[in-house]
């Protein structure tokens, strides 16, 4: 929307910039907002143990999406959603509709904080900065640019609509200029006593500038957090990988500038999105370990292969773990272990092969309802395979056809996630065998499967509301029993077969 209104109001933007790295000081940060989002999350299961009663097509209409509503930070919303975190993958979903748009060119996921490469790019080249976040106000983006916050953005009717339609009104923050009313030599220095000391008032704050520091390590460090200097030391490896690296998604640009940067001993942490799922139920990531797996045996084996005498890398994942979000080490084939590298190899080809049968048995349907239909297939069998209670036949049709009713039951909510977990890591997948060299490890079993996520749509159409699957589901006429008796097709296969310690033996033919 904002891109569309960028050329009814003949404006342009130089630079789209995305955090790609967070650096070692902002993890505890990182950790807490993680924290805080599942505190959130159980203190809305709890006020609402049976769901979340919404009229979701009322909800979806009521989104801002018309030219006043685009930049209101308070949108209206039912009352049973009021505290739920953000959507877990709207940075993702944005960044695959950008690069459909002319702004493809000037996007960027950043190997560092965005905040950083928006002031470099305001003092280099001149403009303004628009942004939600604070922190752009004590950078030194120079004496004549100035920060925009999108919720000071308004949008009107233009009453002389001779040139243009709309007019664009906003706030804004010229930094240079607000220092000097102030009567301060630094907006950051005067942002470091706030910080140092929440108590004092700005006056309080001015008067203690002229003090001298009482640590001057302190100062530094925060110094450094905002500086713009160490941007001019990137090397041209590293801006090559930046070109390569335009539409990766944030946590795998993250991944791969760890694997380029970090010590063979260093850990390489993962912090995966929160979900929005029943908080009292096994986290919806359990049911894509075996697709982010590829991932990270991928990375041991090309690590095996290009640094063979250094060790490899350990991987650390963040996720929520019961009511906790906590570290866990991901396992990885080892270097000289040739029956784990076999199963990486066997796991590969065992993906393509699922994906290609739940696109074939549907290949009359939309790729949308294939994909979703191999998710929900991919989360049923984690239940069987871990001896679990499943999901009812009537979740399962719910979710496929969207008819959720008023009341959306924590069973639908964490369903829905389930399928958010597998489809996310397929798109990391197929970005992460996109982006690295084709190599011997998993050799022609990599390609197929590169071919077979080739049509793998963007994430905004994988993830449609309820409102838009039940749409969707009634104008291609689907056919619910069939794919809920494909979806639950386990069951049949664990009664009889041979082996009954692997119930996934029937799928592994491909290998």
């Amino acid at each position: 929307m904002f891109a569309i209104h960028n050329q009814i109001l003949h404006f342009d933007s130089s630079h789209i910039y995305f955090d790609g790295h967070l650096p070692l000081h902002k993890r505890p940060v990182r950790l807490g907002r993680l924290q805080s989002c599942l505190k959130d999350l159980i203190k809305i299961q709890t006020k609402h143990p049976k769901g979340l009663a919404l009229s979701i097509s009322h909800y979806v209409s009521s989104l801002p999406l018309t030219s006043s509503q685009l930049f209101d930070s308070s949108p209206s919303l039912p009352s049973s959603l009021h505290g739920l975190p953000a959507p877990p993958f709207l940075v993702p979903a944005v960044l695959d509709e950008l690069s459909q748009t002319k702004y493809a060119s000037i996007t960027e996921i950043v190997p560092g904080e965005a905040d950083t490469f928006c002031a470099k790019a305001a003092k280099d080249e001149g403009g303004m900065i628009l942004t939600s976040d604070s922190d752009m106000l004590v950078y030194d983006i120079g004496d004549k640019n100035a920060v925009v916050f999108f919720t000071g953005l308004e949008i009107y009717d233009n009453p002389d609509s001779t040139r243009v339609s709309s007019v664009l009104k906003a706030n804004v923050y010229p930094t240079a200029q607000i220092a000097k009313r102030l009567e301060v030599s630094s907006l950051l220095l005067l942002a470091y006593h706030c910080k140092s000391d929440p108590t004092l008032s700005l006056s309080q704050a001015r008067r203690r500038m002229h003090q001298p520091l009482q640590d001057a390590s302190l100062w530094q460090r925060f110094k450094d957090a905002y500086s713009i200097e160490d941007l001019d030391q990137i090397s041209s490896a590293q801006s090559l990988e930046i070109g390569q690296r335009s539409f990766l998604d944030p946590r795998l640009s993250e991944l791969i500038l760890q694997l380029s940067g970090a010590p063979g001993n260093e850990a390489i942490n993962i912090y995966l999105p929160f979900l929005i799922d029943d908080p009292f139920r096994a986290s919806a990531w359990y049911v894509s370990s075996f697709i982010r797996q590829i991932i990270y045996d991928s990375i041991a084996a090309r690590a095996a292969t290009l640094q063979a005498s250094l060790p490899l890398p350990t991987i650390v994942e963040f996720s929520r773990r019961g009511l906790r979000t906590v570290p866990s080490i991901v396992s990885s084939l080892p270097s000289t272990d040739s029956i784990a590298e076999q199963e990486y190899v066997c796991n590969i080809h065992t993906l393509s092969f699922r994906l290609r049968d739940a696109k074939a048995r549907f290949q009359t349907i939309s790729l949308m309802f294939q994909y979703r239909i191999f998710a929900l297939r991919e989360s049923y069998r984690w239940y069987i395979i871990n001896s679990k209670n499943p999901p009812f036949r009537k979740t399962i049709a719910r979710t496929i056809t969207g008819h959720v009713g008023s009341l959306v039951r924590w069973e639908d909510i964490h369903l829905e996630a389930q399928i958010c977990s597998v489809l996310y890591a397929l798109r990391m997948v197929k970005q992460y065998l996109g982006y690295i060299t084709v190599d011997k490890s998993g050799g022609e079993g990599i390609i197929d499967l590169q071919d077979t996520l080739e049509d793998l749509p963007p994430l905004s159409w994988l993830l449609p509301s309820f409102a838009e699957i039940k749409e969707f589901a009634e104008k291609e006429k689907i056919e619910v029993s069939q794919i809920v008796s494909y979806i639950m097709l386990f069951e049949e296969a664990e009664d009889h077969s041979e082996d009954s310690g692997n119930t996934e033996t029937f799928e592994k033919a491909a290998c």
